[in-house]
């Protein structure tokens, strides 16, 4: 009677030892999987490394003699955009990370405006460039043919987000991380 007793749990314990996982137990699942707020879990806020100021600041806009811009604006050429920020990892400090805005956003032709979109390009599709970040506002200088004003605001609430280890995402896109060299350098 023993013996077979023995032989059974000596069975059960090698299937147990086979698959690898102790029945009993369960897998940890992460507690906080969400994302959070840039503007409450992130400092820093830039985008491609520029301190924060007004979108359009120091770009000089010709006007003609009514005192309105003329249809072709000068403008500096569209260039990729990404916002840069240092967050808050649930585990052991921050984390600086970077993610490009055209896998956030894209652009409505028709209102010429820039929306939330995963891989939209909306910087590159609305011909985008000097942006900066003013919460919880992006505002661009974007290509613009229908509005008098070229300064295009999108609300980044909901949309860019910081997940709990520390990575700026959007969608399903996660930024990259940045060491400490490319932030001084940029």
């Amino acid at each position: 009677m023993y013996r077979s007793l023995i032989t059974l749990i000596t069975l059960y314990l090698s299937a147990v030892v086979v698959a690898g996982k102790d029945p009993s137990k369960k897998p940890i699942e992460d507690s906080k999987p969400e994302r959070g707020n840039i503007n409450t879990k992130c400092h820093g806020i830039y985008i491609n490394g520029e301190k924060p100021s007004i979108a359009g600041e120091g770009v000089q806009r010709p006007v003609n003699a009514n005192g309105q811009p003329p249809p072709m604006a000068i403008r500096p050429p569209s260039t990729p955009q990404s916002i840069w920020a240092t967050c808050d990892r649930r585990i052991q400090g921050s984390r600086t990370s970077k993610l490009d805005l055209n896998l956030c956003l894209g652009w409505n032709p028709t209102t010429e405006e820039l929306i939330p979109q995963s891989r939209g390009n909306g910087i590159t599709k609305g011909d985008c460039s000097s942006c900066f970040y003013a919460k919880p506002n992006l505002q661009c200088v974007c290509g613009v043919k229908k509005k008098e004003d070229d300064r295009i605001a999108v609300s980044l609430d909901k949309v860019v987000e910081a997940t709990h280890d520390g990575f700026l995402a959007c969608f399903e896109h996660t930024g990259t991380q940045v060491s400490l060299d490319q932030w001084a350098t940029s």
